[in-house]
């Protein structure tokens, strides 16, 4: 069992990697010295492969366990399900020395952690991503957060979870898209962390798509520990945490364009990292190699570099409305170099306009 500790200046907390982590679930937040109920929040997808198997952990090592379970897909996150929720914790008697375990992808993850942080001024958190993009990112750095009718995300709190457990084996439940959708992520992580991860990975993708857990679990490990690193540094997204927008401009742009309807968050990231690349060219110099390598390993992994469906104009106008976006020129993340990502980076307009209308050419 890996074990990485979380420095946050709000709290630490271990993050527990290795197959087959979930089945010890129990055990491990025992050990943290933790004695209250546990409830589950789940969704309706994850509960009948994963909650049976997490409750009768929790219930083994002697805790209390309750579980809720929500609809699947992005619309969980509402303000309506948090005041459900709300209620449910309060009818369950759930108290500050219990906990809220969030089993699920990053909606469950968002959700669950911002009722937790909100309901009697914050309770217990535990994080159990399943899906590879809250395994690798959401799940860990605390951000938490629910959506409003205009926006993703709008509301929401950053709070560290007290427990991270990271189940690579959980994945060989995904459907194949969701899988891919997270290797956006993972991309992403390669893209910032150094030549060495971005030419593994190239190399080594198709070790990936087989989940090979000897493989899988050393790049989940390289991505954990580069977020946690940022997280101890700017815990709440002040500076240095921005490099983990790359490509989020673009790819946020993107899925508000298609209504969060016509691209998942990891096909409009790794569209929205196809354009960062480009522009680090023209902008930071990146060698000139990149862009062709990263559309290669994409198209590879089955993850879309051209924009169907949406006009560049809504894209362009999409990203203006971004809460990110207090300058439309002054908040792209780019690279100078693989592992050297530099935030705030002056993009003209019309060179943004340009790379966006490129990724909706005909290849």
């Amino acid at each position: 069992m890996i074990q990485l500790l979380a420095n946050t200046r709000s709290k630490e907390y271990p993050v527990f990697l290795s197959a087959g982590a979930m089945a010890g679930a129990g055990r491990l937040w025992r050990s943290l010295g933790n004695e209250g109920k546990v409830v589950i929040i789940t969704d309706s997808n994850v509960a009948g492969l994963h909650l049976s198997s997490l409750a009768q952990s929790f219930a083994a090592s002697g805790a209390s366990v309750q579980s809720v379970i929500v609809e699947a897909g992005e619309t969980a996150k509402s303000l309506e399900n948090t005041t459900g929720l709300y209620s449910r914790l309060f009818a369950l008697k759930t108290r500050r020395r219990d906990a809220v375990c969030a089993l699920g992808g990053g909606v469950v993850g968002d959700l669950a952690g911002f009722v937790a942080s909100t309901y009697m001024r914050g309770i217990k958190l535990i994080q159990v991503p399943t899906s590879l993009l809250a395994q690798v990112d959401s799940s860990v750095g605390g951000k938490v957060g629910v959506n409003i009718p205009e926006a993703k995300n709008f509301v929401g709190t950053f709070y560290q979870p007290d427990m991270v457990i990271t189940d690579p084996s959980l994945l060989k439940t995904l459907p194949r898209s969701q899988l891919v959708e997270g290797l956006a992520e993972v991309v992403k992580y390669c893209l910032i962390s150094g030549e060495d991860f971005f030419a593994n990975f190239e190399m080594s993708h198709d070790e990936f798509l087989s989940l090979n857990l000897a493989y899988v679990e050393p790049v989940i490990r390289r991505c954990i520990e580069y977020k946690l690193r940022v997280v101890s540094e700017d815990e709440r997204d002040f500076g240095r945490r921005a490099v983990l927008n790359l490509g989020h401009s673009v790819g946020h742009g993107i899925e508000a364009a298609g209504r969060f309807e016509l691209y998942s968050h990891g096909q409009a990231v790794a569209l929205g990292l196809l354009a960062a690349v480009r522009l680090s060219v023209q902008v930071l110099q990146l060698p000139g190699e990149y862009p062709e390598r990263l559309e290669t390993l994409l198209k590879l992994l089955g993850l879309p570099v051209r924009i169907e469906g949406i006009k560049p104009a809504q894209v362009i106008d999409a990203m203006a409305s971004d809460k990110k976006a207090d300058d439309l020129s002054a908040n792209m993340v780019l690279l100078r170099r693989l592992g050297e990502p530099v935030i705030n980076c002056d993009v003209e307009a019309g060179m943004l306009r340009r790379e966006v209308e490129r990724l909706a050419a005909e290849a």
